[in-house]
């Protein structure tokens, strides 16, 4: 039943996508982005429309004086139009155009996305410009631009991107693009090659209402190096190590000063959990974007006061972690699952840049989860990968306390409708206990 149910979402979810394409496409604009029936697009630019606006009026002309003069402009703006798409075309030939692109995407700033072009034919190529196409119009993008390519010659464009929205995003090609010789025209090539992009979401700043986070919790194994009581290795003795920590055995055995590290003190260990469902009536996802950068913001509070920091939504979770190694490699796992999240209690929108059966997958889990809501019953947290006792935060929104869910709770963060925090308050004194 649940294959059937599946099959019904992924036929739903590709006629919205047609009638999406038609509204933001059209007809017309849908037909010239075949590769089959248009190997090349062409765009007429403001000169080009003066130029054959030129040409038909002296073709008029010269058929109706019969004037040898006329014929001769005629022939001369018609050999300009010929050459200018000749020209065009041999620049347009025999490019290797391959993607160095960053990971991830902020979602509201400009990222750079590199390309590196290849001239692989006997001739330059000039006036180029390559870059990604979006039909989104939640995706601004522009292209990079490569003035001239010798032949065989390996050439770098810098286009840009801006995602207005965090999650997953698609891109319908690559398009290369140009109006040499004399801008009549700019004529393109699709690369139909799409590729997926994340844009994360921004990092609020969240201030905690105490200090000392790292004396709450449960005790979480930490793999830095410090002064603890767990035994890490042998290094070098440096200046300033205790004379306790030289390990005089083996300092005597290599005839150097040898001290023994340890790790650091155990960090504490939080859980947020996230209950992303609508804050209002709207089924957007777009909704959802401030409250994750809070949530984002929230975790790298707790990070930077020392506690390993975990995140369980109900589209899964990301195991305890504390920041190592000072590069925020905890924070941007975070990032990148709030990035993923969709409304819990509605359907993903269908443009959602995910393979069909995953699509389904999560648009029927939603239905399940709105079923529940409307029965009153509270939701269920998924399973933890990394079981840990923790001290667990409950983030949701003020606007919805019909929303009940599962499990031992010990400070509430609240959001306003707009994903602010509206306010933190602790529900008891922490206890040591299963998350």
């Amino acid at each position: 039943m649940s294959q059937q149910r599946q099959q019904i979402l992924v036929a739903a979810r590709q006629r919205a996508l047609a009638a999406l394409s038609r509204q933001r496409l059209g007809f017309w604009r849908r037909m010239g982005r075949s590769n089959r029936l248009f190997p090349r697009k062409l765009v007429v630019t403001r000169e080009g429309r003066w130029i054959i606006g030129i040409t038909l009026l002296l073709g008029a002309a010269a058929v109706n004086t019969g004037n040898n003069l006329l014929y001769l402009l005629l022939s001369l703006a018609i050999s300009i139009i010929s050459i200018s798409g000749i020209l065009s075309e041999l620049c347009l030939r025999d490019l290797e155009v391959t993607r160095c692109y960053p990971a991830d995407v902020l979602a509201g700033e400009v990222t750079t996305l590199r390309l590196e072009v290849l001239n692989a034919k006997n001739r330059a190529a000039l006036h180029i410009e390559a870059g990604e196409l979006s039909d989104n119009p939640s995706v601004l993008t522009r292209p990079g631009y490569l003035l001239h390519m010798a032949p065989h010659e390996r050439g770098q464009a810098f286009g840009a991107i801006k995602p207005l929205r965090r999650g997953p995003l698609a891109t319908v090609g690559l398009l290369v693009t140009t109006a040499y010789p004399f801008g009549f025209a700019r004529k393109s090539r699709l690369y139909d090659t799409p590729v997926r992009l994340l844009a994360l979401a921004g990092v609020a700043d969240v201030k905690l209402p105490w200090r000392g986070a790292a004396q709450r919790g449960a005790q979480h194994s930490s793999v830095r190096a410090g002064q603890g009581d767990a035994f890490r290795g042998l290094r070098d003795a440096r200046l300033g190590d205790a004379m306790r920590d030289i390990h005089w055995k083996v300092s005597a055995r290599r005839e150097r000063l040898v001290a023994r590290e340890w790790e650091a003190d155990a960090a504490r260990v939080a859980l947020v959990r996230f209950v992303h469902v609508a804050p209002g009536p709207t089924q957007d996802v777009a909704t959802l974007d401030n409250a994750c950068a809070t949530v984002a913001g929230l975790c790298a509070a707790l990070l930077a006061d020392g506690l390993a920091v975990g995140l369980q939504t109900f589209q899964g979770d990301v195991p305890p972690a504390i920041d190592a190694t000072g590069l925020g490699d905890a924070l941007h796992r975070i990032r990148e699952h709030l990035a993923h999240l969709v409304l819990a209690d509605a359907p993903p929108p269908p443009d959602w840049a995910l393979p069909d059966a995953e699509w389904a997958q999560l648009a029927e889990a939603c239905e399940v989860r709105a079923a529940q809501l409307a029965r009153g019953e509270p939701l269920a947290w998924p399973p933890l990968t990394a079981s840990a006792k923790a001290e667990v935060f409950l983030v949701s929104f003020q606007s919805r306390p019909d929303v009940a869910t599962q499990g031992a709770v010990d400070v509430r963060v609240s959001l306003d409708a707009a994903g602010d925090v509206a306010g933190i308050a602790r529900v008891a004194e922490f206890k040591v206990g299963a998350a």
